[in-house]
């Protein structure tokens, strides 16, 4: 026998948009379909029905979407559940807040069947991962405390068994980033540019410990720098396809929000802070939220200058710069090595740190054997 088809709620009281969308879903889900704010509230609560992914139009009789999405948060069933917002119009003002109380995607009607298919098969994966990466952050930090219990029960010191925790912890930080890294990736158009960014910053940062010392970046700090720069985008997720995969020029609105990945990034980052130590969450805090910035204080969120932004960030900015050059987007094919190299030392991308601007000189062929050992398929 096949695999059983997957539940999709669709909630409108448009007859045009239910046929439509249930025509573009219904080769690979079953349509369970509500017609107002109240048989979408059933719907929702009913635990027979396990719902992969909800679909509400904005227009709803009785009962508003910011209502529904506030009772999905209140219930804890949007943590499994992704929504999708249809919307025939839709003010800046009112989409974030869509996007502010938990939606997933908003899509524009009237809609093409492939982009409807396309955002619910990318939102149905990203809780997927969500969920994937929990249940892997619950099972390491067993681990790691059946671990440190073991040996306490054993003749071994209690150093021993800190050091196994600490070990264990470690290695779920390491999946943990570049899971949730790839899963940032995957509305991009670029399959590896979490790793070269990653191998990128690690080179700088080995580099910097060897010729700045009064840099003050230690040794021991190069693998969670490295580590944190994979979350660096991660605020991504929260900004809808249709502005993420514009083909053309944003208004300024749109690129408001786009720039506002680096602060919705650090809210999720806040909500995941269980599943990281220390200084792991402080690097990935940082990173996400200041990677935008400049030198010169023409970056973006806070406008930040010089040795105020912090160093972890300064170093992940100008490889997150670099390898966005080299990379295919929805409006310009990608750049090649040498002309790329070129636009960051003669500041066309932004004003860098002078030292890590030093660093990045030092470290051109590597760069270089990064970028070609992890060049995407299509390159």
């Amino acid at each position: 026998m096949g695999e059983s088809k997957r539940f999709i709620l669709l909630s409108t009281c448009s007859f045009k948009l239910l046929s439509d969308v249930s025509k573009a879903l219904s080769d690979e889900y079953e349509i369970v379909k509500a017609i107002d704010g109240a048989q979408t509230i059933r719907a929702i609560s009913d635990k027979s029905i396990n719902l992969a992914c909800a679909i509400i139009d904005l227009n709803q009789p009785n009962m508003n979407v910011f209502q529904i999405l506030s009772l999905m948060k209140k219930s804890s069933v949007m943590k499994y559940i992704p929504v999708i917002i249809m919307a025939e119009t839709l003010d800046d003002e009112n989409a974030e807040k869509c996007l502010e109380d938990g939606a997933a995607d908003i899509i524009m009607t009237p809609v093409a069947a492939a982009k409807i298919r396309f955002s619910v098969s990318r939102c149905i994966q990203n809780k997927m991962y969500i969920k994937e990466l929990e249940e892997k952050a619950s099972s390491s930090n067993e681990k790691a405390g059946t671990k440190s219990g073991d040996e306490s029960e054993g003749s071994k010191s209690v150093g021993d068994s800190e050091q196994a925790k600490q070990e264990a912890i470690s290695e779920l930080e390491h999946e943990f980033a570049n899971m949730l890294g790839t899963l940032a990736e995957f509305r991009n158009f670029s399959k590896n540019h979490i790793k070269r960014v990653r191998e990128i910053t690690k080179s700088l940062c080995e580099t910097l410990v060897s010729f700045f010392p009064d840099s003050n970046l230690l040794k021991e700090d190069i693998e969670y720098i490295a580590d944190a720069s994979c979350y660096h985008d991660v605020g991504k997720l929260l900004i809808p396809d249709d502005i993420i995969l514009k083909p053309l020029k944003l208004t300024p609105a749109e690129f408001d929000m786009i720039k506002s990945h680096t602060t919705k990034g650090c809210e999720m980052l806040d909500n995941l802070k269980e599943f990281q130590s220390e200084k792991m969450f402080h690097y990935s805090w940082e990173i996400c939220r200041y990677h935008h910035e400049r030198y010169d204080g023409k970056g973006y969120p806070e406008k930040l200058q010089g040795e105020n932004i912090p160093l972890s960030a300064q170093i992940v900015s100008i490889a997150d710069a670099f390898d966005a050059l080299m990379t295919n987007t929805t409006y310009r094919k990608a750049i090649e090595f040498e002309k790329a190299y070129s636009m960051i030392m003669d500041g066309e991308c932004g004003m860098f740190s002078p030292r890590i601007t030093q660093c990045f000189k030092m470290n051109k062929d590597k760069i270089e054997e990064i970028s070609r050992k992890y060049a995407d398929p299509y390159a």
